[in-house]
């Protein structure tokens, strides 16, 4: 018996292009999933290996006898647990399952409640069904064989009176039908090096996956690889009581070489996952007001009156007058897909066990200024034209304290008053938090070494490993604590400035500069700069305290400075006398028009084109910042140094060094070196063996969006591998190879400034650093962006090259021994593993390299694809560690090696090079990710989505200035 109103005769939609709700009782969708649909577990972590055919298995470098001998051996538990045994010789059969409605649909199969279904577990139970694993889509397993089961599964049937006939869409057929039997041996056989991995590992891996999680799923809630416990209490993020952090557990099975070390080479990687839930247990209209309140901080305090009052219709301006959506309305869009119970007096009983399902905000023109409410929305019932707030007097009794808010349109279920929505929990918030959840979220997220081990233990017990019927069937246990291996300690290299200057960090992870003078000063001089502040955030004398204090700190630290800086007061930004006002709002607040002026003083005084132009914004985060550098950049051709206004008023000793590092960077110079792990003549890389440092990423849209990939690039200029020119440039759509003509092109660019620091000098060797790519990406980075390396080199002249994937896109910790680790228990700086999580038999290790300031480190996972330099193991670990100090702009070692770190910054800043509107809004970072989920949440057309132009070109970025200033900027590290 329904608890809700039918559904008014015009289904209301509230956004073109809406789905329309169809009458109770339309079916759901049918249809045999496609073999397409059934192909790998996304959860399983393969080997780079798993993804090429057997002929190209070769192309991956070994590590054979490649281990560290010089680092300092110390002990660190991993936060996986080996897996001790294993039943090789367990029939297990794979079955095929096929579901289609009666009759045919185009609603999603509800595939969990058929397989759950009484009828489905009579079927089985001949056949040991209490051994069955379902992957909920299309593949199950057992242990015992029946070659084909066909049933039908009602799932209304409890719910129809005798002679009922079964309502359409709820009746299924099922087809289980087996196709293949599981050779777990293989595992063992691909581990010893006796086959190579192929289609059969991979089933038995993902065979071994759902068997992990069949007994833990059915008493946790699994989203992915993650585990949640829906009994736990959640942590608010001080939002009013919207989104809550439920702290869950990550699962993994994964290859491990702990063969020697008691173990089968298979481990169990665990960790905790932070996650965002809605608060649950709570009438969706009471929650209203904190929910717009996290939105907009304009919606802060909202009574009853004044949340009706907003989400009102607006009227539309312009000749036809029409009614539409008020932006407070647009972002209750983003409650689509919650789901809610519906709770009043006198509801049927059991009434609260269905669910339903937040499908739109009902919404039309016709119901004019009070919009589609309570009072409004009519249907007939009894024979006569009610409306819903009269509906649930009449039947229920139930008076509506809300009439005039909007109604939910629960599709099927009906037109549902907010107030008796109640939302369920355990639902995952799928939007960006705002700065004051996010910042509460990582609150609660970072934790030290210590407190993040024994919550993973802890978390780590709900999955009852030992007492799981599931994988004592198959003879699967664990060990019960983390793994142990050897580590290696690099020792930490000296800093070198000139004059002999020195910083001796050891393993604190950070250094002073304050009378050390940078190991290259700016190789152009500072003659033809200025400042200027956005909106007259500083006054003029505050400005020349700065660039005084700037000025006179860039001389101790060797910087060469020849004039002072021009002072662009905020009036000059739009006339020659006093301004007005208004004039003020208009010139001080344009990024275009603050850097035009500049730029025309500064040139003007100095008879010089700019060099340099300091730009004050009011704060972190500013929206001026994308449009200035677009400007200074690629407009005008000069180099800028965007700095907040706090930071100028405090003119701090300490903030004018950070400051100086980077301007001298980006006018030539560079900060500080290290000493090469290996002999030479004085520089990283002698004249005997010219070496190119290449490093590579590519950034994609924001999920949803439709802007260009980015590609980055860049290489080293100098022999001492310090200073690094860059090039970037789209990369069509979600496209993460560089095309070839991106490679010939960006790669070219680079050469030709590698050549002007290399004199008649021709590479022997070419480092390449890929980041952001997985394993299935590793051979398409050889054959495609290696490739064309070669190509452009041509046959005999190409440099032997070394191949490195950096990556931080995994779950691994390490946590030394009480009182081996720094003083937060993480571990050393220069801490190496090279056993126990890495490869059984590939060439990879892992390198933690800086000391993290909060929380728990994340090492770097290094894969060395290629190596035809056969570089030492030692040179070339203690190589990426020691370069890490020489990051241009810090005082701290990096976690990535600099060259990876740089194609970051580059590709970010290049998002102000496309070639759109400023003042569309951020397109990159977490502001831009913002700005577009909550655009498509209110409904906006964005255009085609990224993922819907893969394959076509993207157009060209912006080039870095007018012609005569690009070969300037190309030598200049424009990009720290």
């Amino acid at each position: 018996m329904s608890t809700t109103p039918p559904r008014p005769g015009t289904p209301a939609r509230s956004a073109p292009g809406s789905p329309k709700a169809g009458p109770p009782g339309s079916p759901r969708k049918s249809g045999v999933v496609p073999p397409a649909q059934k192909s790998g577990n996304t959860r399983m972590e393969l080997p780079p290996d798993a993804y090429v055919s057997d002929t190209q298995k070769s192309r991956f470098a070994l590590r054979g006898n490649k281990f560290n001998t010089e680092g300092k051996p110390t002990q660190m538990a991993v936060n996986q647990y080996r897996l001790k045994s294993l039943n090789y010789d367990g029939k297990i059969h794979q079955y095929d399952i096929q579901i289609t409605s009666i009759p045919e649909s185009n609603k999603r199969l509800p595939v969990k409640k058929i397989l759950d279904h009484r009828v489905t577990k009579e079927m089985l139970k001949p056949y040991n069904s209490k051994m069955w694993i379902f992957d909920g889509k299309a593949l199950a397993w057992a242990p015992t064989y029946v070659k084909q089961l066909k049933f039908t599964v009602d799932l209304n049937e409890e719910k129809r009176t005798a002679g009922e006939k079964p309502r359409p869409g709820s009746v299924f057929e099922v087809i289980i039908k087996a196709t293949t039997e599981i050779n777990l041996a293989i595992i063992a056989a691909y581990l010893e090096s006796r086959v190579q991995f192929n289609n059969v590992v991979v089933e038995a891996m993902s065979f071994l996956d759902h068997l992990l999680r069949q007994g833990a799923s059915e008493r946790l809630l699994s989203i992915k690889r993650n585990f949640y416990d829906t009994k736990a209490k959640g942590m608010g993020l001080s939002d009013g009581g919207v989104v809550e952090v439920h702290k869950g557990l990550y699962a993994s099975i994964r290859f491990s070489q702990d063969m020697s070390s008691g173990g089968i080479g298979l481990s169990l990687n665990v960790d905790v996952a932070n996650t965002a839930f809605w608060v649950g247990e709570q009438r969706l209209s009471e929650m209203l007001p904190r929910f717009l309140a996290n939105c907009d901080s304009q919606w802060r305090t909202l009574s009853p009156a004044k949340l009706v009052d907003i989400l009102r219709p607006k009227k539309r301006p312009g000749p036809n007058d029409n009614w539409h959506s008020s932006d407070a309305f647009k972002h209750l869009r983003k409650l689509r897909r919650l789901k809610f119970t519906v709770k009043h007096r006198n509801r049927p009983e059991g009434s609260t066990e269905m669910v339903y399902t937040f499908r739109d905000v009902m919404f039309e023109e016709k119901y004019g200024a009070d919009g589609a409410n309570a009072r409004n929305v009519k249907f007939g019932y009894n024979g006569k034209e009610t409306s819903v707030l009269d509906y649930y007097v009449q039947k229920y009794q139930q008076h509506l304290r809300a009439p005039g808010l909007p109604l939910i349109d629960a599709g099927t279920g009906g037109a549902i008053p907010m107030e008796m929505a109640y939302v369920l929990p355990m639902q995952r918030y799928p939007f960006k938090l705002n700065s004051d959840q996010t910042a509460n979220m990582i609150k609660i997220a970072v934790t030290r070494p210590n407190e993040r081990r024994r919550a993973i233990e802890e978390k780590t017990k709900m999955l009852r490993l030992g007492e799981d019927p599931y994988l004592k069937h198959y003879g699967i246990t664990f060990e019960e604590k983390f793994s142990t291996t050897k580590a290696k300690v690099i020792a930490p290299p000296i800093v070198k400035f000139r004059q002999n200057g020195t910083a001796k960090p050891q393993f604190s992870g950070r250094w002073r500069i304050d009378n050390l003078k940078f190991w290259t000063p700016n190789k152009f001089p500072l003659q033809s700069w200025g400042i200027v502040a956005m909106g007259d955030c500083c006054d003029k004398e505050t400005l020349v305290t700065f660039t005084q204090t700037f000025k006179m700190t860039f001389k101790k630290h060797g910087g060469i400075v020849e004039t002072d800086p021009v002072i662009i007061p905020p009036w000059a930004l739009v006339n020659k006398g006093r301004p007005r006002s208004e004039d003020l709002t208009v010139g001080g607040t344009n990024g275009a028009t603050v850097v035009l002026r500049a730029h025309e003083m500064i040139s003007k005084e100095r008879k010089l084109h700019t060099q340099l132009l300091f730009i004050v914004v009011p704060s972190k985060g500013s929206p001026f910042y994308e449009r200035v550098k677009k400007n200074a950049d690629c407009r005008f051709g000069f180099l800028s140094q965007v700095v907040q206004r706090g930071h100028v008023q405090q003119n701090q000793a300490q903030y004018h060094s950070n400051v100086c590092m980077k301007v001298n960077a980006k006018l030539g110079g560079a900060t500080a070196r290290t000493d090469p792990p290996w002999p030479s003549t004085g520089t990283y890389f002698p004249s005997n063996r010219p070496t190119m440092v290449v490093g590579v990423d590519v950034s994609h849209a924001a999920p949803g969006g439709n802007t260009a990939s980015i590609a980055a690039m860049t290489m080293n200029a100098d022999a001492n591998c310090i200073r690094f020119n860059a090039a970037v440039e789209t990369n069509g759509y979600r496209t993460e190879m560089i095309t070839d003509k991106n490679m010939a092109r960006m790669f070219g660019k680079l050469v030709e400034s590698w050549r002007v620091g290399h004199p008649s000098l021709f590479p022997a060797h070419l480092i390449y650093f890929r980041d952001g790519v997985g394993e299935g990406q590793f051979a398409q980075v050889i054959d495609q962006e290696i490739g064309a390396i070669r190509r452009f080199f041509g046959k005999g002249k190409c440099p032997k090259i070394t191949v490195i994937v950096a990556t931080k896109r995994h779950h691994i910790r390490f946590f030394p021994p009480q009182g081996a680790g720094d003083r937060n228990s993480n571990p050393l700086p220069g801490t190496l593993v090279e056993h126990e999580v890495t490869h059984p038999f590939m060439f990879d290790f892992f390198l933690n390299s800086h000391v993290a300031i909060q929380g728990t480190a994340r090492p770097v996972h290094y894969y060395v694809l290629l190596d035809e330099f056969n570089v030492p193991i030692n040179g070339l670990q203690k190589m990426i560690y020691h370069q890490c100090y020489s990051y241009i702009r810090s005082t701290t070692p990096v976690s990535l090696h600099p060259a990876v770190y740089y194609a970051h910054l580059a590709g970010s800043r290049a998002r102000c090079h496309e070639n759109a509107p400023s003042g569309d809004g951020p397109r990159h970072g977490g502001a831009g990710v913002e700005m577009l989920s909550d655009r498509i949440a209110k409904g906006f057309n964005i255009g085609p989505k990224a993922e819907d132009l893969k394959g076509e070109e993207a157009p060209d970025l912006l080039p870095l200035g007018p012609r005569d200033r690009l070969e300037f900027m190309e030598r200049t590290m424009w990009f720290v």
